[in-house]
């Protein structure tokens, strides 16, 4: 399994940053795919900044020597050679001892700050997690000013009162849905403009689809998170496995709600309706 993501500095260099994960018994087939991918990133698009992190799971490889008694690892410590790529990981990244996830580059100079975390540091495996930088001038872009509504703020009882007492047949009787539709949402959108205050944030860059909600969850992951490594009780493992598997869930529908939704205002009548049910459970 490999994955890769193409970067497009300013000035036109281009960076790929991949990840590869290997099983171990895979035989030369495996090693044919592999070669043939890292050759079409390397060979082709002349790559001056390549970095692949991953598991490759070589359980016999001397990195000193460039050596392994295993056939199919000894190809791929050649092929590296090949492709001018250099092994960075020095220290075992798994219980056993064994240096099975590594880091290649073609851009040595442009790694630092490596560092292989303890056990568990990052989540529940027999495996290291490995952190690194990379020493790149890159131009951060400047956090946009947006003016959205402030939900906590709105009147919801005059602004039901409104909705229900307008006469919608008026706007939406005998019409084709499209026509229906953005009728609906244009005298919405009246209502909230008079009942729902807006405000002006910054956005700091961050994904549009990552509102409030996914903030609030995202905090309450990390705490559980640090309760599990303090404690490393089953009851507090679980509590923070599902917590994750809850965050990971509502990041996947905020973001298919943020992509395929033919119009942004689609999402923010969703919101507003979904906004207006909760204050009513409330």
């Amino acid at each position: 399994e490999m994955l890769a993501v193409e970067l497009v500095m300013e000035n036109g260099t281009k960076i790929i940053i991949s990840t590869c994960y290997r099983v171990s018994n895979l035989g030369i087939e495996n090693y044919n795919e592999i070669a043939s991918s890292l050759t079409k990133l390397l060979r082709k698009k002349q790559l001056k900044k390549f970095f692949l992190i991953g598991d490759f799971n070589f359980r016999t490889a001397n990195w000193e020597n460039n050596y392994s008694s295993n056939n199919i690892e000894q190809l791929f410590l050649d092929e590296f050679v090949r492709l001018g790529l250099l092994q960075c990981i020095t220290s075992p990244t798994h219980i056993k001892g064994n240096t099975l996830d590594i880091l290649l580059t073609n851009s040595e100079n442009h790694i630092c700050n490596v560092d292989i975390l303890s056990n568990n540091e990052v989540c529940k495996s027999d495996h290291y997690a490995i952190l690194f930088g990379l020493k790149l001038k890159i131009k951060r872009l400047k956090p946009m000013k947006i003016k959205t509504f402030n939900y906590k703020r709105a009147n919801w009882d005059a602004l039901n009162r409104d909705i229900n007492d307008f006469d919608w047949l008026s706007i939406l009787d005998s019409l084709e849905p499209d026509t229906a539709w953005f009728n609906f949402k244009h005298k919405l959108y009246d209502f909230l403009d008079i009942y729902i205050p807006k405000v002006t944030i910054k956005s700091n860059n961050q994904p549009p689809w990552f509102d409030a909600e996914c903030y609030v969850k995202c905090r309450e992951k990390e705490r559980l998170h640090k309760a599990f490594k303090r404690s490393k009780s089953i009851s507090d493992e679980l509590k923070f496995a599902n917590c994750r598997r809850e965050f990971k869930s509502m990041m996947r529908v905020k973001m298919r709600d943020s992509l395929f939704c033919s119009n942004d205002s689609n999402v923010i009548t969703k919101k507003i309706l979904v906004t207006r049910q909760k204050q009513i459970e409330i």
